[in-house]
Formats: structure tokens, C-alpha cells, sequence
């Protein structure tokens, strides 16, 4: 493994010039971005002691392609609802098999493209599109139940707790809805700074208090009733005189463990926070636009470069580090049965022991590449590639 691969300042100005490694930078009238300063590192060497066994494969039709969502799809049980970025909605149910049996539920063409990934909660699917509003669908027949207006299109899927779904608009507008009905209850509006990395934050809902990141670099706590700010606090402060250099997006979904918040930000650190008062009880300077995994009181995050690291949940200290992927534009990590899961670029899926960070074995998918964080529901992994190919594997030792 690398070690101290760029000092400082070398690393501070890498990071500058990749702001567009495999993201889109949001800025009415500029023209030209940077080139990524990440190449890419060759396919390593695993121990082959874990595989990936498909199960079952189909497609979601466009797929998310170059347009910059990412459509992670839905599974729950037999229940698989995929959408693309076209607005073509399929709903599979896996337990249907046989030569002469169509396993597709039921499929659906909306008016416009879908921008986000997909949420399921009791038998309705929430669907968000490219003209800002929010579809609540029959998860089994693919009829509307009701459809809302939001301030801008989302780019992270709604969260639901109980009666109460959040969702964050593009524009920094966050908004509790009911969910039963679409009703809106309140909103929170973040100040949102010039020029902000495309996509936004996930937030985490829990039976009080909903948590968000935004793009000025400060997570903020809304009570789940009356939509006031409990607390917020500065995940990262803003360095440098242009609005690249000030870039300090939280992109990340928060992520709630032992009675502690771990959230990062981009060109800034990762956190553990006291979730009722945002006080920070430890940090390390590991940037990213990912959200943590969470195994084992090991907080394991793909930084900015796609190096992937471990720390322990209550000091922080870094267990290992493992680098052979360096470069690999790696998604969000998952954990399928104590193994590490992450995909790339290429649309390589990787596996790592959770442990120790060895890599245990590697599977090709789609060469067009994986961007839509792998979606991980009863021992199996659920995969959609940029061209929307879908796949549903499990784990064989």
C-alpha cells in the first residue's frame, strides 16, 4: 500500500483539479473543466477466495447512461423495481421462473425521466423526476397513488420514517412530505453556495430528527414534527479564494452507529458527531463524496482518489488502508455477509475482506461502468451499470 502519496498541499491541489473525476460541477456559464488528476491503477491481484454467483440479470431499458443520476433501484424480498433516465419504469417479481412465465410485474413510461434513486416503503414506490416532482406509485399494479410538486428535481432518494418521507431538492430545499398523502408539512431552505458538486446528500431519518448534509459544508438537524432546526454544524470550512477551491460539499448520507453520527464532505474531514447536539467527538482528514459503511465498529469510506479506509468508530484511528483500486472511480461502499463490496468505472465489482481491507475476489459486469451505489437487501446484491444493465448476485466462499 501507498504510503503518504501526496503531502498536503500536493493533495490539497489534486483535489482542486478533480472536482469533475467523475462528477458534474454546477455552475451556470462555465465552459471547461480541469481533466481528473486520478489515473487509474491496473486491475490488482485477489486471493480469489470470494465470488459472485448471478442469480438473475434483465435490463432497466436507457439506463442512467452519461446524464450524471444515479438510479439505484429497489428490492425487497421478490419485489425488484428498476427505473432509467428516460422515465421507463419496470417492476419485476423474481419469484416468478420458468421458460414460458415473464417475471416483469408490470412497466410504466413516465412523461418524464427519472432523476433519482428509487424508494420503497409499504407497498408504494417513490419516484423522483427530472421536472421536480415526486410520484408515490402502486408498488404491485404501477398505478399512481399521488404525485407533488417540488422546488427543484431531486438527486438523492426520499427517506421515510413512519408517516413522515424527507426529500432534498437540487436547489438546497429540503422538505418533510406525509406520505400517505403528499401533503406537504414543512420545508428547510440551506444557503447554497455558487458552484456545488452535482448530486446531494441522502438524508438520514430517524424517529425525532432528520439529518442532512448540504453543499455549504454544514450538516443540520430538523425536528421531524415541526421542521425546526435543532442544530447545524460546519462539517468543513470553506478554503481558498475562487468557488472551486471553496468546494466543501456533504454528499454523503450521515450515517447513525453506537449512539454516534459519522458524516464527511468533500476537501474536508470525516466526523463522529453527538447526534442531539452536533458536537464532534472525533475527526480525520479523509475526504470524500461518499457516504461511511458501518461494520464492526469500522467506519470504512472511499475517499476522493477511491483509496478505501478503515477507522475505528470510537477514536477514529486508522485500521488500513488499501490503495491497489486507487484512481478506480469506486461507488459508495457496501457490506454483503462481512465482505466489502465496492464497483468502478470499468464495471468491475470488488471484493475485500471488511477486516483487514485483502482483496478477496473481483467479478466484470457491464465495461460501460457502475456509478448507482450497489443496493444490498437479504444476502444479495442488486447492481445497475451506467447502460442499465441489472444484476442480482450472491456470495459464494
Amino acid at each position: 500500500m501507498r504510503k503518504n502519496l501526496l503531502n498536503r498541499s500536493l493533495l490539497k491541489s489534486a483535489r482542486l483539479k478533480a472536482a469533475a473525476a467523475g462528477l458534474v460541477l454546477c455552475l451556470a456559464g462555465c465552459s471547461s473543466l480541469p481533466d481528473p488528476q486520478y489515473p487509474p491503477a491496473q486491475l490488482p491481484s485477489h486471493s480469489d477466495t470470494s465470488q459472485l454467483v448471478s442469480v438473475w440479470q434483465d435490463h432497466s431499458g436507457y439506463g442512467e447512461r452519461w446524464r450524471g443520476y444515479q438510479l439505484m433501484p429497489v428490492l425487497d424480498g421478490d419485489l425488484l423495481i428498476a427505473a432509467d433516465a428516460k422515465g421507463f419504469v419496470q417492476a419485476f417479481d423474481l419469484s416468478i421462473s420458468g421458460f414460458f412465465k415473464s417475471d416483469l410485474l408490470w412497466s410504466q413510461q413516465l412523461e418524464q425521466g427519472v432523476s433519482a434513486g428509487l424508494t420503497l416503503h409499504n407497498n408504494s414506490v417513490y419516484i423522483a423526476t427530472q421536472n421536480g416532482e415526486l410520484l408515490s406509485v402502486n408498488a404491485r399494479t404501477g398505478a399512481f397513488n399521488w404525485r407533488v410538486n417540488l422546488s427543484s428535481e431531486a438527486l438523492s432518494a426520499p427517506q421515510i420514517k413512519d408517516n413522515l418521507l424527507v426529500i432534498l431538492a437540487a436547489d438546497g430545499r429540503l422538505a418533510g412530505i406525509d406520505v400517505a398523502t403528499g401533503r406537504q408539512l414543512w420545508t428547510y431552505d440551506a444557503l447554497m453556495p455558487s458552484l456545488t458538486l452535482r448530486g446531494t446528500a441522502i438524508p438520514t431519518v430517524t424517529s425525532l430528527q432528520t439529518f442532512t448534509g448540504f453543499a455549504n459544508g454544514k450538516l443540520v438537524a430538523i425536528d421531524n414534527n415541526s421542521g425546526q432546526v435543532r442544530w447545524e454544524t460546519r462539517i468543513t470550512q470553506p478554503e481558498g479564494r475562487t468557488d472551486i477551491e471553496r468546494l466543501v460539499d456533504v454528499r454523503g448520507q450521515a450515517k447513525e452507529a453506537q449512539g454516534m453520527l459519522i458524516v464527511n464532505s468533500y476537501q474536508g474531514q470525516t466526523h463522529a458527531l453527538d447526534p442531539f447536539t452536533g458536537r464532534s467527538r472525533w475527526y480525520k482528514d479523509v475526504s470524500s463524496f461518499h457516504a461511511p459503511a458501518i461494520f464492526n465498529n469500522q467506519v470504512i469510506i472511499v475517499d476522493e482518489a477511491s483509496r478505501i479506509h478503515a477507522l475505528d468508530l470510537f477514536s477514529g484511528n486508522r485500521l488500513w488502508v488499501q490503495d491497489a483500486l486507487y484512481g478506480r472511480e469506486l461507488t459508495e461502499p457496501v457490506i454483503l455477509e462481512k465482505t466489502l463490496v465496492v464497483a468502478d468505472y470499468q464495471g468491475y465489482l470488488h471484493l475485500l475482506d471488511a477486516q483487514t481491507g485483502t482483496l478477496t475476489g473481483r467479478k466484470n459486469f457491464d465495461l460501460d461502468g457502475i456509478r448507482a451505489t450497489p443496493v444490498v437487501s437479504n444476502n444479495k446484491l442488486l447492481v445497475h451499470s451506467i447502460r442499465g444493465r441489472l444484476g442480482l448476485f450472491t456470495l459464494k466462499k
